[in-house]
């Protein structure tokens, strides 16, 4: 994500925590500050353009790796019937802040545990699926997801693309004196593991503060071609892919892709 830049300053350098440990956890608070200029019912506008492309009725929605509850709580002000899962308590505890409040379990992507055909839409939005490191996860996932969805049920989710991760697309800051949260973000790409870590540093100025901490999140590349694959693996019967937020293809500049997969008519 790219949110506006200012002065730099380099805070005290901390030990990177390990994959897993600590993503989106001291920063929960204050994500929907961090995250204040981002455009939600923009994003929830675009799902529902790859959902007319189907011309399949949505009512019950997952809002996968929901966070705060921003973009479930939107569909649920436009009437469709959302819950939300986030692996992250602290992140999921923030859901009955939003108005309306989204209901929120805590669960893992990479195991969902989820009724057999249940769902109409499962949306799963902001890379959070390039946060499972491991490919048979994602596998997993993708078979969970297909398995909860009645025929024809639709999901909806984007990934960073590997060129993104690679080009440093986190290393960026805000030390805008308007700005509550202050950030500085510094990425580092492993082309062995094909994954990037990024170390950051923030420091709340609202109510409450100063209050200074950093959290260390990784993310893994996966190319458009593999997850297609992976896709139709797990029992989805039409496989679409997007340059962000456009009906066009994926690109070798793009650096979010979105893709629309749609299970087949029989379970």
């Amino acid at each position: 994500m790219r949110l506006s830049l200012g002065y730099q300053r380099q805070p005290s350098p901390a030990p990177p925590a390990r994959p897993g440990q600590g993503e989106f956890g001291p920063v929960a608070p204050y994500y929907d500050a961090l995250m204040a200029r981002v455009p939600y019912r923009q994003w929830v506008d675009y799902v529902e353009q790859l959902v007319r492309l189907t011309g399949f009725p949505v009512r019950r929605v997952l809002d996968l790796a929901c966070g705060t509850g921003k973009v479930g709580a939107e569909m649920l002000r436009r009437g469709y019937q959302v819950v939300g899962a986030d692996l992250s308590e602290p992140m999921a505890r923030q859901c009955a802040r939003q108005d309306p409040p989204l209901p929120v379990a805590v669960m893992d992507a990479a195991c969902l545990a989820l009724r057999r055909q249940c769902l109409d839409l499962v949306v799963c939005l902001y890379d959070s699926l390039n946060y499972v490191l491991e490919p048979e996860g994602l596998q997993e996932c993708f078979r969970r997801v297909q398995a909860a969805l009645r025929p024809r049920g639709l999901f909806i989710f984007d990934l960073n693309t590997p060129r993104a991760l690679r080009i440093g697309l986190f290393t960026q800051h805000d030390f805008s004196p308007l700005s509550p949260i202050h950030y500085n973000w510094r990425s580092h790409w492993d082309a062995e593991t094909r994954t990037c870590r990024v170390d950051m540093w923030f420091r709340w100025r609202g109510e409450g503060g100063p209050r200074e901490f950093q959290e260390t999140h990784y993310e893994r590349a996966y190319e458009e071609e593999e997850v297609r694959r992976w896709l139709q693996q797990a029992g989805f019967a039409m496989v679409r892919s997007y340059d962000a937020y456009t009906l066009y293809p994926v690109r070798p500049t793009s650096e979010r892709m979105f893709f629309l997969a749609q299970k087949g008519k029989q379970g």
